[in-house]
């Protein structure tokens, strides 16, 4: 029983030589020289000595979280494609399809209410 997670260990050992050596070659060849500007903080690509209430436009988050998503929804259809066919063999097919459509049908009213709300409008 034991032998069974020995390649999990192996993994999770490897996995971890990897990071603590990716971090310390980053340690000792990323020196970088220090400067005024290097020092300076940095919050959203903005001048830090702005106006402290200056507004924002939150456009370009919404996009990438609508694409997020609706690309995480779209992977739930990999896995229907992967046992579909078996699905078919087994008498499961209309089912099967009838869910897939339905999914699609959820995700399609998701998408149009982005589109009527303006969410994906560049402005």
């Amino acid at each position: 029983m034991q032998s069974a997670y020995l390649p999990i260990l192996i993994m999770v050992a490897v996995a971890m030589c990897i990071a603590v050596g990716l971090a310390v070659a980053s340690w000792l060849l990323g020196y970088v020289r220090r400067s005024r500007t290097l020092l300076t903080p940095y919050e959203c690509g903005l001048d830090p000595m702005d106006e402290p209430f200056r507004r924002v436009s939150v456009r370009y988050y919404v996009v990438a979280l609508l694409f997020l998503l609706f690309d995480v929804e779209t992977l739930f259809l990999f896995p229907v494609a992967a046992v579909y066919r078996e699905r078919v063999a087994a008498g499961w097919g209309l089912f099967v399809y009838g869910e897939l459509l339905l999914f699609l049908a959820i995700l399609l009213v998701g998408y149009v209410y982005a589109l009527k709300k303006g969410a994906l409008r560049w402005e």
